[in-house]
């Protein structure tokens, strides 16, 4: 590779900064639409497919599976961590979840309602680190920041994203409804509150993965010329 790790640093501190600063403000224009007429505008509806913010979201998540799917190619012949097959498992979820995002395929999954995909996604999430717990070994005695800057996006992603969805399953909806029986403006403005906190929580967690991933690659560049350099 032939990019500068300084430049590429750089640069993915703008790119971090930049994500966050558009998640803020797809935010603020979702919950504008909650108080000036509410509901969300259409195209930025953050619980809804086919709008900005769920393209946006796959979008991320798209990045993150070619990355990763660009080191599967082209790391046939190397001997950094992780494994290929990793690398592969990587890109084939990042791709699938890109596509949930936005086609949203799990209300076609066969389960006996809407809900029951949430357990099964976050089953995967919580499985794939200890499948693969060599690789993982592996990239923090290399890669310290890029692997805690991973772990940070994906449980910021799990807790804020998947956690919220389902408190609201198990808990926090039926609870609403109880403490406020004759009102309902005040479950519904706590309802969108809760949404956007989700999807700002998978936003900004997919960002710090990305991120992450970007530290990776810098901290593998210049290891790549350390090892060129003594070999010269």
């Amino acid at each position: 590779m032939n990019l500068n790790p300084k430049a590429l640093n750089e640069a993915s501190n703008w790119l971090l900064f930049t994500l966050i600063v558009l998640e803020i403000f797809l935010v603020i224009i979702y919950l504008a639409g909650i108080v000036l007429i509410e509901r969300p505008f259409d195209l930025f509806d953050l619980d809804n497919k086919d709008t900005i913010p769920s393209f946006f979201q796959a979008s991320q998540l798209f990045i993150i599976g070619l990355i990763s799917l660009v080191f599967f190619i082209c790391g046939n012949h190397s001997s950094e961590p992780p494994s290929q097959i990793f690398l592969l498992t990587v890109a084939l979820l990042c791709f699938y979840a890109c596509a949930d995002e936005a086609l949203k395929i799990h209300y076609l999954l066969p389960t006996e309602d809407h809900h029951s995909w949430k357990p099964i996604y976050l089953g995967i999430v919580l499985v794939t680190p200890f499948v693969f717990y060599r690789d993982c070994i592996a990239l923090w005695r290399i890669y310290r920041k890029a692997v805690l800057l991973v772990a940070i996006g994906l449980g910021v992603s799990v807790i804020g994203g998947l956690g919220l969805e389902i408190l609201k399953d198990e808990f926090l909806h039926s609870r609403l409804s109880q403490m406020f029986e004759r009102d309902e403006l005040i479950p519904f403005f706590i309802e969108k509150l809760r949404a956007a906190v989700e999807e700002f929580s998978a936003m900004l967690g997919e960002s710090l993965i990305l991120y992450g991933l970007f530290s990776y690659i810098v901290k593998r560049l210049e290891v790549e010329r350390l090892s060129s350099t003594e070999k010269d």
